[in-house]
């Protein structure tokens, strides 16, 4: 016996011994799965210190506890490392690729090992690793995972964390992810372009009328949207994707959101302005803002964790402070008090849902992750609504400075009018190039499957109900061979100039398509005879064939086999059209390369049968 062969079975002996000392059932993925929530399928060790290897932790994998409750993994704030073991038996026919997702965008430091029975293989995310050298350059931690039928793996996931330690993680589809990813994008954008606009258009009142409370709302708005630009990850993706946010940024949470709360209540001083109808609550804000600023120092200068739990208890004190003021100045009929106490009553329920949930008292889903930014959301709006409810108010007490602001507010009016056209126009030429992308292969130009499908459709629904059509499955010989020989680039060009040669040969009212790879379809209308129909391939075969000279100089010749399907328009699909069509052209294939293959089962024009492929 070969003496290398037992040292080869080592790997795969350590493999069983250990999925043996490690009942936990593992998670089935099928082939159809999109998303798989792996909380419930996931069991943690605590690494006090946060010292051990993997090679210590797979010695420990009796010790791993089970996950009963998703909120079990909201750990709260800890200096240990946590690690997560999660089991995995891929059954697929096929190798697949699917992606492994935290759900919380804040993870300091997040490594990912990926047991199989013969390798051992790691990645690495989180906000201490500059997002270009993430596997996935992602808003949260996302890991490629690739699959392989049958093979079961184990994956150990190490995290770090000063924030609150919350490791829900699921499984998705590349497709899934995608669109999770973007529509979570979307909404984001959405939020921070209305930061953007709001503070951008308070900050040109104040430089227009030059009262402070413009200002300070203007501050409070940015600050605010930097600080949960960094959170939820939005920042570290798209302003400061290459830089590693440990050291001097890893304040930038904190102090962001410290900062943000010493300016609201500046703001609210002055934008409450109860000086003469309640001066000891105005006195109490007085007092209270040198230490509200001497909080968002405090986050500067001590440990990162403690300055987050400092943050914390600022936002929601600061949110109690303020609903109580306000709700004095609703008694005491104070100009826009009441929208003033509705705002910060959003944001307080919003930043509660955050707190408790870093603190690991409930689960995270989307209120809980997203609580602070839907309640800043409608609270920065109720509190621009106010600052214009104020603003109108000071129009009507001050006859001479109504004028004034009325003529700023018409050519704010019509700015934003402008803007809001602009915008109409940009979002109807983005609406058609969408429209355009979805129907046109992005190489050629021609139509893709769904421009074909949709040209079938109008074809059908408005045609003559006794039309005959003849669907023409164009696919090429010897393209490979450019490919391998010349590179894609050439083969690029090749398929860009068939798709020329294509449209400018077909008819008028007919159209050109590609299938994908070197498939083409032609759709011809109003078809004569068959005699007319193998004449038109015939023309079309003869520009497929013909020369074509690459960029690089080279001349090259390709062929092509084309299967036609002449059937009535009536009663058809393109679905079948084409598979009639595929079948032609397997013909041609199986009597060698370069030929055409009609199938039809009447004749429109003239009587005959149709001349020999």
């Amino acid at each position: 016996m070969n003496k290398k062969y037992p040292l080869l079975m080592l790997p795969l002996m350590c493999w069983l011994l250990t999925c043996l000392a490690f009942p936990a059932a593992a998670v089935v993925v099928n082939a159809d799965d999109q998303e798989i929530v792996l909380d419930l399928h996931s069991r943690y060790l605590v690494d006090v210190g946060g010292r051990a290897t993997l090679a210590e932790i797979r010695s420990r994998d009796a010790e791993f506890a089970a996950i009963d409750d998703r909120r079990q993994l909201n750990f709260g704030y800890t200096r240990d490392a946590y690690w997560l073991r999660i089991e995995l038996q891929p059954e697929i026919t096929h190798q697949q690729q699917h992606i492994l997702e935290f759900e919380y965008a804040y993870l300091d430091d997040v490594t990912l090992y990926v047991v199989r029975p013969a390798s051992v293989g790691q990645l690495r995310a989180g906000r201490y690793i500059p997002v270009v050298q993430w596997p996935i350059a992602g808003r949260k931690p996302a890991f490629p995972l690739m699959l392989n039928p049958h093979e079961p793996l184990v994956l150990y996931l190490r995290v770090v964390n000063h924030a609150a330690m919350a490791l829900n993680t699921r499984l998705l589809s590349v497709s899934e992810y995608s669109l999770n990813n973007n529509q979570t994008l979307i909404v984001l954008a959405l939020y921070f372009g209305m930061l953007i606009a709001l503070g951008s258009y308070n900050f040109l009142l104040f430089l227009a009328l030059r009262q402070n409370t413009f200002l300070l709302y203007s501050a409070f708005v940015f600050t605010f949207g930097f600080a949960a630009s960094s959170m939820n990850g939005v920042g570290p993706l798209l302003l400061w994707p290459e830089m590693a946010l440990a050291g001097g940024a890893d304040r930038i949470v904190p102090t962001g959101f410290s900062v943000a709360t010493a300016l609201a209540m500046m703001f609210a001083r002055s934008f409450l302005n109860m000086q003469q109808l309640a001066p000891r609550w105005d006195r109490f804000l007085a007092m209270a803002i040198p230490l509200w600023w001497g909080g968002a120092l405090l986050t500067l200068i001590s440990g990162v964790q403690l300055a987050l739990q400092i943050m914390s208890v600022m936002g929601i004190m600061t949110t109690l402070t303020l609903l109580a003021t306000g709700i004095a100045a609703v008694r005491r009929n104070v100009p826009a008090a009441h929208i003033f106490v509705a705002a910060w009553t959003l944001l307080l329920i919003g930043t509660s849902l955050l707190s408790i949930r870093n603190a690991g008292l409930i689960p995270s889903n989307f209120l809980t992750v997203y609580g602070m930014q839907l309640g800043s959301a409608a609270e920065m709006l109720l509190l621009s609504f106010a600052l214009a409810a104020r603003f109108n108010d000071l129009k009507r007490q001050k006859e001479k400075a109504q004028q004034t602001l009325l003529d700023t507010l018409l050519e704010q009016e019509r700015v934003l009018e402008c803007r809001v056209s602009e915008r109409t126009a940009e979002l109807e030429k983005a609406k058609d190039q969408l429209q355009r992308q979805a129907t046109e292969d992005a190489l050629t130009g021609i139509n893709n499957r769904n421009g074909l499908r949709q040209f079938f459709s109008r074809m059908k629904k408005h045609g003559p109900e006794n039309e005959t059509v003849a669907i023409m499955l164009i696919d090429l010989d010897d393209f490979k061979p450019v490919n391998d020989r010349y590179g894609h680039g050439a083969g690029d060009e090749l398929l860009q100039e068939i798709s020329a040669r294509l449209q400018a040969t077909v008819n008028d009212n007919d159209t050109v398509g590609r299938m994908g790879g070197d498939e083409f379809v032609v759709i011809g209308r109003a078809v004569k005879s068959s005699q007319d129909v193998y004449d038109y391939a015939n023309r079309i075969l003869s520009s497929v064939s013909a020369p074509f000279k690459l960029k690089n100089g080279a001349e090259i010749r390709v062929g092509a086999c084309i299967g036609i399907c002449m059937r009535r328009l009536e009663g058809q699909t393109m679905s079948t059209l084409l598979r009639c069509a595929d079948e032609a052209m397997y013909q041609v294939k199986r009597g060698g390369k370069q030929g055409i293959s009609l199938d039809y089962d009447h004749e429109p024009g003239m009587a005959g049968s149709p001349p020999d492929a």
